[in-house]
């Protein structure tokens, strides 16, 4: 099963800085190349390379990614593997953007957020992930098959149950005794 999906909606058209507010620590050029730089990263898949540490500054300050303690485990966690990306995706779309674009950069969360969702990247992380899952569930079926042998059924007399044994019925009770 091949997956193919585009990130165009990703990268085009290009952020500019009229897009966003300035707040007071940054101006709206710095929002743009911020929004750019996440969405040229999530669309190379990731790439370790441009997971700078400028990047990783600003990202683990939005869409609530303040939980980590430095930028090697945040992209341990986010971007080593299928389920990583599609956490990382999926916590980035849940994400409600708040406050105020004055004083946040909830603005480029929004706009980012709308290209994630006009691209549909997280369905096709998901199909890659719901793949690499069976590929390994049908790898682990073929050697189990091929170490204990490939039987139609096995009848049901020989299989062991396990759990609890069948409920015995209780013995009716006893004649109440006087309490005096």
């Amino acid at each position: 099963m091949s997956i193919v999906f585009t990130t165009n909606a990703l990268l085009r058209p290009p952020f500019s800085g009229d897009e966003f507010t300035p707040t007071k620590w940054e101006s709206a050029d710095a929002k743009s190349e911020f929004s750019s730089k996440l969405c040229r990263f999530i669309a190379a898949d990731f790439k370790e390379a441009m997971f700078t540490k400028t990047l990783y500054r600003r990202l683990s300050l939005c869409f609530g990614h303040i939980a980590h303690y430095d930028s090697f485990r945040f992209f341990d966690q986010f971007f080593r593997d299928l389920r990583g990306k599609v956490a990382f995706l999926e916590e980035t779309l849940l994400w409600p953007p708040c406050g105020d674009p004055a004083y946040t950069f909830c603005d480029v969360e929004r706009a980012v957020q709308a290209r994630l969702r006009t691209c549909n990247l997280l369905a096709a992380y998901r199909a890659l992930r719901a793949a690499e899952i069976e590929g390994a569930e049908r790898e682990l079926l073929r050697r189990l098959q091929s170490k204990y042998g490939e039987s139609p059924g096995v009848p049901e007399s020989t299989l062991i149950h396990a759990g609890r044994p069948p409920r015995q019925p209780r013995p009716p009770p006893a004649e109440q005794q006087t309490l005096f």
